[in-house]
């Protein structure tokens, strides 16, 4: 299973998923810095770094997922 996705609906799936995920892990992370940095730029990092980490998932396939993980494990 850690083939990339070999169509464009095995791309999505793995896109809408991560995001999904990885947006309500960033929201939280988000929302304890949310005031010292402002909400305009706190949206901004949420947007970036979740897109980013989607499309890296959606990318690299399931490997993605454990590499992703075990680097916010070490936190």
């Amino acid at each position: 299973m850690s083939d990339p996705p070999k169509d464009r609906v095995e791309y999505w799936i793995r896109f809408v998923c991560a995001f999904l995920f990885f947006g309500f892990i960033m929201a939280l992370v988000i929302l304890r810095c949310v005031d010292g940095w402002g909400l305009k730029t706190g949206i901004a990092v949420w947007a970036i770094v979740t897109t980013g980490i989607s499309m890296y998932a959606a990318r690299q396939g399931d490997d993605a997922w454990r590499t992703i993980l075990r680097f916010f494990g070490g936190w």
